[in-house]
């Protein structure tokens, strides 16, 4: 039954983690909002907490010691991820400093964006259900990658093969490669 944020939580410069669940009836976050110092941020299947952020335009670039984001089911019509900033016609950026991603529950999601690429921190990437997932950037997946895991993507799955699959070499450079198909 939480109805707002604490005034003055942007203020709070020991809180390194924070979950922002279902539950939480928030309306929406302001700007400064939540705390830019965070290492770890999970937003689980809260639609109206995630609008709110990426209204902003900045997306989570703001976070400058983010380590950790991970974002379940939090829109059913974002196809890109980082989503686009229609207004600008960019995409949303994500702090240099994330070395972990966990992108789960996004039905409608057909492709990584190209700012992945930028993130030369990054070493963890899991993407898990995300049954229209089918296109990684052009140029790749971050080269500092160590751990990449795909569960319940079958489209993306299907061109990560090693036998033939059309990303196949773009995995070639990760230690760690976990495919598992959900459905077959």
């Amino acid at each position: 039954r939480l109805e707002a944020l604490p005034k003055g939580l942007h203020n709070l410069t020991s809180l390194q983690e924070l979950t922002i669940g279902k539950g939480v009836e928030l309306p929406s976050l302001e700007e400064d909002g939540l705390p830019t110092n965070l290492q770890s941020l999970d937003i689980c299947r809260n639609k109206k907490i995630w609008k709110s952020m990426i209204e902003w335009g900045r997306g989570f670039h703001r976070f400058s010691s983010l380590r950790q984001l991970t974002i379940i089911g939090c829109d059913d019509d974002m196809v890109s991820f980082p989503p686009e900033d229609i207004r600008l016609g960019t995409t949303l950026p994500l702090p240099a400093s994330l070395t972990s991603l966990w992108i789960y529950n996004f039905p409608n999601l057909e492709r990584l964006s190209s700012s992945i690429v930028d993130l030369q921190n990054l070493t963890k990437l899991i993407m898990e259900s995300c049954p229209k997932l089918k296109y990684f950037p052009e140029k790749g997946l971050p080269s500092s990658l160590l751990q990449l895991e795909i569960m319940g993507c079958p489209l993306i799955e299907e061109k990560c093969r090693k036998d033939g699959g059309q990303y196949w070499d773009l995995l070639t450079h990760i230690p760690y490669v976990d495919i598992i198909d959900f459905y077959g």
